[in-house]
């Protein structure tokens, strides 16, 4: 590796933060390449700890085995506890029509951590060659929620482009239950580009994860893939979702608010709910109510403070 100092001289360099591992990271600058830093002692004084996915400033340490310092750290669009990262810009999300049976509570699941987290989700589902009226039931399902999806066989189908043009230049996972199919959707998302990432590859999709740590990969068409051991398995609770947070990653339910009879409805039940109406005329999905029901009564239960009192006070319809 070059020494920084050879190529810059005292100017400071931006970069995204790759990993970091004993309070060592590796950055990606994308005029200098790959460099490893430290952050200063101002930074760990004030509590701020560099994560996978911040966009930081590098100065010169003099230290010849970590040659730069982690000067400053921008603003994070977000951030996740588990796994800990910060910035995501998308999260694909992949099903499996056929084999395994698809785990729809876990979709919806990342749908709402996603959603309370501003991280953009598109769902991916496989194995239509096995499961074709599957795979177009659950792509209606999720469409109609507003929820972008795309079908297609894996490994003979071909990626359509507006799905590959979506996660250029932005920083992606993909999660989903294993044997779903994500490292083969990922080999076909970036083709003969791919050997480029090929250390990736045996990570994402893998059932169970060798490194304990999130690490981003940069893609070859600008961008990273970002390698979230464990994030399948995060639960509501572990990403401080609230009843709002539920809402949000169920965007045809939270479109009736404002339209119930009492205010304060949870859609769970209620006398005069106008789910009811919205249930009926296909609106909303039985499945994705069901789950709903059972996300907001589990969240209700650890965030009992953010239930509104209840109101005998009738809201005018609109």
């Amino acid at each position: 590796m070059t020494d920084r100092a050879d190529v810059v001289g005292d100017l400071a360099l931006e970069g995204v933060i790759l990993r970091g591992i004993g309070g060592k990271y590796l950055v990606s600058c994308a005029s200098e390449g790959l460099r490893f830093a430290k952050p200063r002692g101002i930074l760990r004084n004030e509590g701020h700890s560099p994560l996978p996915g911040d966009r930081v400033t590098l100065g010169l340490s003099g230290d010849p085995d970590v040659p730069c310092t982690i000067d400053a750290i921008g603003a994070r669009r977000n951030q996740l506890v588990r796994p800990a990262m910060a910035n995501l810009d998308l999260l694909v999300i992949v099903v499996s029509a056929a084999a395994p049976e698809p785990d729809l509570p876990l979709v919806d699941k990342l749908l709402c951590i996603a959603a309370a987290s501003g991280i953009d989700a598109v769902l991916c589902i496989g194995k239509g060659d096995l499961g074709q009226e599957r795979s177009d039931e659950i792509a209606r399902i999720y469409r109609a929620a507003g929820f972008p999806t795309w079908t297609f066989a894996f490994p003979s189908g071909t990626p359509p482009q507006d799905l590959l043009d979506l996660l250029k230049d932005k920083t992606v996972a993909f999660a989903g239950q294993s044997g779903v199919g994500k490292s083969t959707l990922l080999n076909h998302l970036l083709g003969s580009d791919r050997m480029a990432t090929g250390d990736v590859s045996a990570r994402i999709g893998r059932g169970r994860h060798t490194t304990r740590h999130a690490e981003l990969f940069p893609l070859p068409n600008g961008g990273f893939l970002a390698d979230t051991p464990g994030f399948s398995q995060l639960e509501l609770s572990d990403a401080g979702i609230d009843a709002q947070g539920v809402l949000e990653g169920f965007p045809e339910i939270a479109a009736i608010e404002g339209e119930c009879r009492f205010t304060g409805c949870r859609h769970i039940g209620e006398k005069d709910c106008a789910i009811d109406a919205r249930l009926a005329d296909g609106a909303v999905d039985p499945g994705r109510l069901e789950r709903y029901r059972a996300f907001r009564r589990a969240v209700d239960l650890i965030h009992s403070y953010d239930r509104p009192a209840p109101s005998s006070g009738a809201r005018s319809r609109r």
